[in-house]
């Protein structure tokens, strides 16, 4: 049996015992998982281990290797030392499951970057089909706080940077001991400089939340991937977000103090959401429900931070326009195509374009005055700026250039992603350039084009901002695999 439990002393050393009183709560659970890898819903748990400190006192632990019932990647066991045949005959999960919610009760869920820890163990937990919650602290944001002007907060980093004893790094004892370390030394931060833990009181008391809501409709949502809605008392949505735990986004709103919180405490109604499994699902929906129903909210917070914007306004049997903008006199025919910080910046690239595809300023300005521009003088302008240039000719430029700003992608491909359930995966399709279809896909099912696949999903109007957005969470997660058309 590997599970084991016994008597250690701690190597901390110099650190005064804290007098946690004045928090709410007295008792916390370090954490510490070892993993086969990244994500939650494909991965599974190798080790674990807990130790409850309760008034400065060590009072309890816990520590078990588990059979995670799968191989262990060789990149990982180079790192954590955690062999195939060391798990081989460890306990399963749901032989430890009742350990770890006795370990874990009335206490609050401690870790050194806490929703890896605790998206794992809830994941565990939800396959067993139990409902796993806890009260959390993170001690990578608590460092932030308390050690504040450090290169790096890993855990690593700060076993460094604090010379913490630590003799096998990245097992998952060694590392809670080392982040228990961490700990107290914010407890006596805490202490010294007379806050009382107000920090860590402020990230556990109860949340404010909107006058027209109860604790339970925000208990309710999901603590997954996806987007939520939040609606005045008409039902009319006047913020809509993402995030990759809808729950915990909507208590952080409520405890921000900003001007778009107080509003949202006023007028706010209703909440509701849906799950997409995966951060880029959610970052596709979010934009594609913002651009459908404008947001009151969302409409203010973009003029504050994508103020400059380039947009192409394009009427049929009219020449097409690039126009620079600022954010509140967009109208429903502006696509907006780049955002930049500054208008020369913006302006700079436009004049780039109308150069390079030989396009009018005159027209691009809606400046007609029935006298040639400059460009045309010169030999550089085709003449639409006095009717002699046909208009399918002229915006045949146009497009091109267009292209030029809002592509990114030459090649067509999909993207396959985390689903909603264990049995489906999600999809995006990307194609002349743009993502054109999202959906999800039980792939038990036999598809063998990707017309086929197409089918099957709903399709999406992408641009320049979801391109970036695309490319960001490729780059960011290799749980996304990209598959090129065949």
């Amino acid at each position: 049996m590997c599970s084991k439990e016994n008597n250690f002393e701690l190597p901390i050393r110099n650190i005064a015992v804290i007098n946690i009183t004045n928090l709410e709560l007295q008792r916390f659970s370090i954490i510490d998982i070892e993993t086969t890898g990244g994500i939650s819903k494909r991965d599974k748990i190798t080790e674990i281990a807990i130790i409850v400190y309760e008034d400065g006192q060590i009072v309890d632990q816990f520590e078990s290797l588990v059979n995670p019932e799968r191989s262990i990647p060789y990149e990982i066991t180079r790192m954590t030392g955690i062999t195939n045949e060391m798990v081989e005959n460890a306990p399963k999960f749901y032989e430890i499951a009742k350990d770890i919610l006795q370990k874990t009760e009335n206490c609050i869920f401690v870790a050194h970057n806490v929703f890896f820890d605790y998206n794992f163990i809830k994941e565990e937990f939800a396959q067993l089909g139990y409902t796993f919650s806890r009260k959390k602290l993170c001690t990578v944001q608590l460092s932030r706080r308390y050690f504040k002007g450090l290169k790096s907060y890993s855990l690593g980093s700060l076993i460094e940077h604090f010379k913490i004893p630590v003799e096998n790094r990245h097992r998952a004892m060694e590392d809670t001991k080392a982040t228990l370390h961490v700990f107290i030394r914010i407890l006596k931060l805490s202490d010294q400089n007379n806050l009382h833990l107000s920090d860590l009181s402020t990230l556990l008391k109860e949340n404010k939340i909107p006058a027209n809501l109860n604790k339970s409709d925000i208990q309710s949502l999901p603590e997954s991937p996806g987007i939520y809605f939040m609606r005045d008392r008409h039902g009319v949505a006047i913020y809509i977000g993402k995030s990759k735990n809808i729950r915990e986004r909507i208590f952080q709103h409520f405890n921000d103090m900003s001007m778009k919180t107080r509003k949202m405490l006023e007028i706010v109604h209703e909440i509701d959401s849906i799950q997409t499994g995966n951060e880029l699902m959610a970052s596709l929906l979010e934009a594609q429900e913002i651009k459908k129903h404008q947001p009151e909210i969302n409409r203010e917070l973009r003029r504050k931070t994508h103020s400059i914007l380039l947009t192409a306004q394009k009427s049929d049997g009219s020449y097409y326009r690039f126009t620079v903008k600022e954010a509140e006199w967009l109208d429903s025919a502006d696509e907006v195509i780049n955002h930049y910080s500054t208008r020369p910046a913006a302006k700079e690239y436009l004049d780039y374009l109308i150069y390079n595809y030989a396009l009018c300023k005159k027209v691009n300005d809606h400046n007609i005055d029935g006298t040639s521009c400059y460009a045309f003088q010169i030999g550089h302008c085709h003449g639409a700026c006095i009717n002699k240039e046909d208009v399918n000719s002229y915006n045949e430029r146009f497009d091109q250039a267009y292209h030029e700003v809002n592509k990114i992608y030459k090649e067509s491909f999909y993207i396959v992603g985390d689903g909603r359930t264990r049995e489906e995966k999600s999809i995006v399709v990307v194609e002349n350039g743009f993502c054109s279809y999202i959906g999800y896909l039980n792939f038990e099912m036999n598809y063998t084009t990707i017309e086929e696949i197409k089918e099957h999903l709903d399709s999406y109007k992408g641009n320049v901002e979801t391109n970036r957005m695309i490319a960001h969470y490729m780059a960011k997660d290799r749980e996304y695999k990209k598959i090129a058309f065949s």
